[in-house]
């Protein structure tokens, strides 16, 4: 597979758009692109990275998105300047955004075609910021990216939108055989739901392929950032949390149905808010491969399972022993503070997890499982 990203972060908007700003979208980003150049990641080639915050990255940041950023950007595409290297001193604007991948994405089907090359193409798009609920032109409303020429102008014509759904579609047009959209941003419908979007893709339709598109919140609602230093936006958090470590298929696979249940379950570890993640793919039942193999960063066992610890009370511990009834070398015992447990990465085979009150119940899980484990 050949796999290309584009990944926006936007913090501060101009004066104009009328918005405050925002604590975690950068951080978002960059953690995002740092995963997507990772081999056991989004393994995206530098040269395929488009990358743009604001503000932009402090230096030195560590890590592949710091080399990254030390060396020779991939351009944008421009309609006023053609291709330039993203401008660090504002946001981009919805043309940049749309413009830039799909001329990409159509450059590398026309290549494709004329040298016969039947290798899968993938585009991620990660974009974190401000976003409402706002009509298109054929009266659908959309989830829409603010990008930082948003204005809501005193006619309902808006500029600055990314309607994400018809971005979608674009994408997978005589471009792009597969998409993996993620959005953080509010889905609220506003007064500024009479707001009709520009048009900033080509394509209308819908073509029949592998797509994922994950919304930090359901539609109409808002989405949150964390309340502890250092903030970030709660949907992302727990995105770049199964993106990393989830790995419950047994060779390491994560599909987007499997990530969504994911992310829904874990995102209430980073917000009390009550945010719901909306996450949409095809083909049913489990959309497409996200990641496979061992975990971003090098580690070799795929995560442990979510335990279900509704049942006991907050304070009880749990001892986690292998298949012979020994206690892990080295894992300490887990205390219950949630509903909701997750262990960290385990290495194949049996384990046991017992309730530590001296009543010897147990239960009995195989590593790795696709399913979450009840203690009862």
């Amino acid at each position: 597979m050949k796999s290309w990203a584009i990944v926006v972060g936007i913090n501060d908007y101009p004066q104009q758009a009328g918005q405050r700003p925002l604590r975690g979208a950068v951080a978002d980003a960059c953690d995002f692109a740092d995963w997507i150049l990772d081999p056991q990641g989004g393994n995206v080639a530098p040269e395929r990275l488009f990358f743009w915050t604001y503000p932009w990255p402090e230096p030195p940041l560590p890590g592949r998105l710091g080399t990254y950023l030390s060396g020779e950007l991939p351009l944008w595409f421009s309609h006023d300047d053609g291709w330039q290297p993203p401008d660090s001193t504002c946001a981009p604007k919805a043309m940049d955004i749309t413009s830039t991948i799909e001329q990409v994405g159509r450059t590398a089907n026309s290549t494709a075609l004329d040298d016969g090359d039947t290798e899968i193409r993938r585009i991620y798009v990660f974009l974190a910021g401000h976003g409402i609920r706002a009509q298109t032109f054929d009266r659908n409303e959309e989830t829409c990216f603010l990008a930082g020429d948003f204005r809501p102008l005193s006619s309902n014509l808006a500029a600055g939108l990314v309607p994400c759904e018809s971005f979608r579609k674009a994408l997978l047009h005589n471009r792009f055989d597969e998409a993996i959209l993620f959005t953080d941003c509010c889905r609220s419908e506003t007064a500024r739901l009479t707001l009709k979007a520009q048009p900033v893709s080509d394509y209308s339709g819908d073509p029949i392929a592998t797509w994922g598109m994950a919304f930090a919140a359901q539609d109409g609602e808002p989405a949150y950032e964390t309340q502890t230093p250092p903030v970030r936006g709660a949907f992302s958090s727990a995105l770049m949390h199964g993106l990393r470590t989830y790995r419950p298929g047994p060779g390491g696979e994560l599909h987007a149905a499997l990530l969504r249940d994911f992310v829904v379950t874990n995102i209430k570890s980073y917000t009390n808010s009550g945010q719901v993640p909306n996450l949409l793919y095809r083909p049913d039942p489990d959309g497409p491969l996200i990641v496979t193999g061992s975990q971003a960063g090098g580690r070799n066992h795929p995560n442990g399972p979510l335990v279900d610890v509704s049942a006991l009370a907050n304070g009880t511990k749990l001892i986690l022993n292998g298949g012979d009834n020994k206690p892990v070398p080295g894992m300490a015992p887990f205390t219950v503070t949630g509903p909701t447990l997750q262990l960290p990465p385990l290495a194949v085979g049996l384990y046991l997890i017992e309730i530590a009150d001296g009543s010897g119940r147990y239960t009995m899980f195989v590593q790795p499982t696709p399913e979450n484990v009840r203690v009862p």
